[in-house]
């Protein structure tokens, strides 16, 4: 479904930002928690973003405070805009409404150029320091796996192959992804659409929503499912590239060596259990349950066959 593009209305909430004479705005995507617009001033390009799935004001500001903390290390993001009353979040009929910089770039191709910058900004991210002063647990964590496993009898839309695999699936990582491991902010969602390229260099990480802080490993797993498969399999090429350039900068331990390809696993099955819990098992969603098909696939492949061999670094 096309979005609709109110320019009147999107001027009036530019105008709380400071921002005069929007001349044209223009919708970049629309995906499962976001709707994104470009908008064209005199003075320049902005980047405009409707919550549609996050409603809590709370988890917003958090957002918000760790791209502040980051914006003193000059992170390559894009940094939201203060209204003129100093505020960031505007409310609207359609979700809370955000305004940010906007970074020029595209998405990039899966290749080793891509996944070297990635893994380094990634590292470096992953080594912010004070996590203590902004506890938030992962909106994709095994304790929502047991909660949702609970709703599958009662769910409106049944789903017997994949409820079967996800009870199966869940308890066999269960074990693997409760054991103490490194911990530190994680951006949480790193694939190629929440970044922006430019001549083979990483411009900007965005999309931020998912910020939390949790055991290093998952963002490892997680942006590894993002940049290390190729038509649904797994590039040992492009993973041994990662995980070369992500230790120059941040070197795993030895325990999180030996459950990477548990959490390759895990990243996988917790985005499946977020599509399943927003809100697949409440209501139709052909794309969604594309998704799931797809990423169920991808774990099944991964648990029959065991990690490939290939070149650790610092070994």
């Amino acid at each position: 479904m096309r979005l609709a593009v109110d320019i009147a209305e999107i001027s009036n909430v530019c105008e709380l930002y400071g921002i005069k004479k929007v001349v044209e705005a223009r919708v970049l995507t629309k995906g499962f928690a976001n709707h994104n617009y470009k908008i064209k001033t005199p003075k320049g390009n902005f980047f405009y973003r409707v919550c549609t799935q996050q409603k809590d004001v709370k988890n917003i500001l958090y957002e918000i405070e760790i791209l502040l903390e980051l914006k003193k290390i000059n992170f390559p993001t894009a940094y939201p805009i203060p209204k003129k009353d100093g505020s960031f979040i505007t409310g609207s009929k359609n979700g809370n409404i955000l305004i940010y910089e906007f970074k020029e770039g595209s998405h990039p191709e899966l290749n080793h150029q891509t996944v070297s910058e990635i893994a380094k900004c990634l590292a470096k991210l992953n080594r912010f320091k004070d996590i203590e002063k902004y506890p938030r647990k992962n909106i994709i964590h095994i304790d929502y796996c047991l909660e949702l496993i609970e709703q599958f009898k009662t769910a409106p839309f049944q789903y017997p192959e994949i409820y079967a695999y996800f009870i199966d699936q869940t308890a066999y990582l269960l074990k693997s992804v409760s054991q103490t491991l490194p911990r530190g902010l994680i951006h949480g969602d790193v694939f190629p659409d929440n970044t922006l390229f430019k001549n083979g260099r990483l411009s900007a990480l965005i999309d931020f929503e998912e910020v939390c802080v949790d055991n290093l490993l998952m963002e490892i797993g997680m942006c590894i499912n993002g940049f290390c498969f190729i038509k649904n399999k797994l590039d040992c090429s492009l993973m041994e590239t990662f995980l070369f350039e992500y230790n120059k900068i941040r070197q795993m331990t030895k325990k999180e060596w030996e459950l990477l390809y548990d959490y390759i696993q895990w990243a996988a099955h917790g985005m499946l259990s977020w599509h399943l819990r927003h809100f697949l098992i409440y209501k139709q969603n052909p794309r969604q349950l594309s998704r799931v098909n797809k990423l169920m696939e991808r774990v099944k492949i991964l648990r029959k066959n065991q990690l490939p061999k290939f070149k650790r670094p610092n070994k």
